[in-house]
């Protein structure tokens, strides 16, 4: 697993890090989809808000899970980089999920640390380097790289039914998807995908602040951390909640700002029309 998690990572890593991706990176994307090109600007910062707004209402239960799992994912490939043994991952039907693995010997706290805190920004981290990935001329390359990750996880890691159900009806989805359905629309949807897990992300560490506030001793990471640190787990999960607002806020910055003008002045103009129409209507 530690050769899987690294050759999962390394496109992360890069993304993160640059605006460009390294010549064998770059080969292998061009092999996965050979038209890929970025999509005009206004269609990736409207595609984010689309993902940001569904995120923001009821419909974003119907993609709940997948949240949940990019966290548990998170956790699995960081201990298998750092020299631990991913074992499984199990997805409950309530959104709770929870991965498993064996540390080696010489584990020490850091490295625990590192693994525990993995989880909550893993949404966040995926929803940047998505964008990042767009912007540079991948986003279809990238939608099948997280796809061919989720099939991964079916493989190696989820274990539970239900966890297996909505894992394996993901990647049908999205194969089905990204076969019959144009390749603008597949662009445009990694944005979309994007700005969902950017709120997602967010969402969790908030709800973790209230397990951590309202029930101690659930055993949340940040609980675990603050236990091998001698914290507060109150102030662990307000970083965790910092550090997702700090990649989560990024990631927004990037996809919104090359359409920031544009969108300013449509809801600029949307508003003074309404303003208008009102004063009309009363006059």
């Amino acid at each position: 697993m530690w050769l899987l998690s690294i050759l999962i990572l390394i496109p992360i890593f890069f993304l993160l890090g640059a605006n460009s991706l390294p010549a064998p990176v770059e080969k292998l994307f061009d092999l996965i989809a050979q038209d890929d090109s970025t999509p005009p600007a206004q269609t990736v910062a409207l595609a984010f808000l689309l993902g940001v707004g569904i995120s923001s209402t009821p419909l974003h239960l119907f993609g709940r899970y997948l949240s949940t799992l990019v966290h548990e994912l998170g956790h699995a490939f960081s201990a298998g980089l750092l020299g631990g043994r991913p074992q499984q991952i199990t997805i409950s039907l309530d959104r709770s999920g929870l991965a498993t693995h064996l540390p080696p010997e010489n584990w020490g706290r850091l490295r625990a640390t590192l693994v525990s805190s993995s989880g909550y920004v893993a949404p966040s981290i995926a929803s940047l380097a998505a964008i990042r990935a767009t912007q540079i001329g991948y986003p279809q390359s990238w939608f099948v790289y997280a796809v061919a990750t989720l099939a991964i996880a079916i493989i190696f890691l989820v274990r539970n039914f239900w966890g297996l159900f909505w894992t394996i009806a993901a990647v049908a989805a999205s194969y089905f998807a990204a076969r019959y359905l144009p390749a603008e629309w597949i662009a445009a949807s990694v944005p979309g995908i994007a700005g969902y897990l950017a709120i997602e992300g967010f969402r969790d560490v908030r709800t973790q602040q209230k397990v951590v506030k309202y029930s101690p001793g659930s055993g949340c990471d940040a609980e675990a951390i603050a236990h091998m640190w001698s914290m507060k787990p109150k102030n662990t999960a307000r970083m965790h909640t910092l550090s997702v607002i700090a990649i989560s806020g990024f990631a927004s910055y990037l996809a919104i700002k090359p359409y920031y003008t544009e969108i300013t002045t449509w809801l600029d103009d949307f508003v003074v029309t309404r303003i208008k129409e009102q004063i009309e209507s009363n006059s």
